[in-house]
């Protein structure tokens, strides 16, 4: 049964309201709307375990960053400490899209970057290296940045945020360590993303949208998930 949502104005007494992870809308909402609609309105969801290397990059990359330069990243930073040991859930306050409808938002950041007057939010990504890399994380980075800037009670805050940026690792090349083991040769570039509240806000509207709509959007043809449903019907 589709969850019975309202729209409230601030200070009113909210009912319930959608919370979003950061890091689902580029392969949730922009890979299947119906997915994600099940997923989100219905609680139904197909969940593919995520390969442990890239959980294993991950942790090894904030360990040897945590407490570095920035410089390490880009020169195009500030100088600053790299802060790459911060595990904790991060949860927002109540926010408002451009409908004046509730959300709110939780999920787990990489690392941020401690400079004198501001700070910078980092990710770290292994992938292949390219520019479109930015459109595809800006909305992830931009919601951490919000979040953090706009804490529930007891969440890490971290004002001002004043840039976000992506640092990703490409495996380039093997050479030999000993008779057993060898070494990786990693490739990395800095790619900065633009601070757009506006911009993401725009965009958790358009998710609301379809969220609160009684029309259920159509499968994607390009869906693994529905096209793998479709043999049983």
């Amino acid at each position: 049964m589709q969850k019975d949502f309202k729209n409230n104005k601030k200070g009113e007494n909210l009912r319930e309201y959608f919370n979003y992870s950061p890091s689902e809308f580029a392969f949730g909402f922009e890979g299947c709307k119906k997915c994600y609609y099940d997923k989100k309105v219905y609680g139904k969801e197909l969940k593919v375990p995520f390969p442990g290397i890239f959980s294993k990059f991950d942790s090894l990359q904030k360990k040897y960053y945590h407490k570095k330069s920035s410089k390490l990243l880009s020169d195009s930073l500030d100088e600053g400490e790299i802060i790459g040991d911060f595990n904790k859930m991060l949860k927002s306050e109540i926010l408002y899209d451009l409908k004046d409808r509730p959300f709110a938002m939780s999920g787990k950041i990489d690392g941020y970057i401690k400079h004198k007057d501001s700070f910078t939010i980092i990710d770290f990504k292994t992938t292949k290296i390219s520019e479109n890399k930015i459109d595809a994380y800006a909305t992830q980075l931009q919601s951490y940045a919000l979040m953090m800037e706009k804490p529930k009670d007891g969440s890490l805050k971290l004002t001002p945020i004043k840039r976000l940026g992506i640092f990703c690792f490409e495996p380039e090349d093997i050479s030999k360590a000993d008779d057993k083991d060898c070494n990786i040769r990693m490739k990395t570039q800095w790619f900065e993303i633009p601070r757009d509240d506006k911009d993401l806000l725009g965009y958790i509207t358009k998710i609301q949208d379809v969220l609160y709509s009684e029309d259920k959007p159509e499968s994607s043809s390009n869906c693994g998930v529905c096209n793998y449903l479709k043999e049983f019907k």
